[in-house]
């Protein structure tokens, strides 16, 4: 996310929240006009989007976290995604065993 969009980005959120901007300035206790000018905004105050971050249950700090991860973070991320296609193929596999032992009881029957 880039910062030039970071106004509409929270104003997409807030749409697909279904707030309406009175909703969430009473949330944020600001004034609706203060929303407006949130939504015009090409910078924000860590603070302020951390409360929008809890009153709208969106992570918007998470497309900055990854831009700006290391490469231990990054090498830990790849060998989770490996084990956990590594755990999926052993689950289709037992799921094909499965199938094929089923197949045969039903014959036997």
């Amino acid at each position: 996310m880039a910062k030039a969009i970071i106004g509409q980005e929270i104003k997409r959120v807030v749409k697909l929240r279904g707030l309406t901007v009175e909703e969430l300035a009473s949330a944020l206790n600001v004034s609706k006009p203060n929303i407006f000018d949130i939504y015009r905004r090409e910078t924000i105050d860590t603070g302020l989007l951390e409360r929008l971050c809890k009153v709208l249950n969106h992570n918007f700090f998470q497309p900055f976290s990854e831009r700006y991860q290391t490469d231990l973070q990054k090498e830990t991320i790849l060998l989770y995604k490996e084990q956990i296609d590594f755990l999926k193929s052993l689950v289709k596999e037992k799921d094909d065993m499965y199938q094929v032992l089923a197949k045969a009881l039903e014959k036997k029957k």
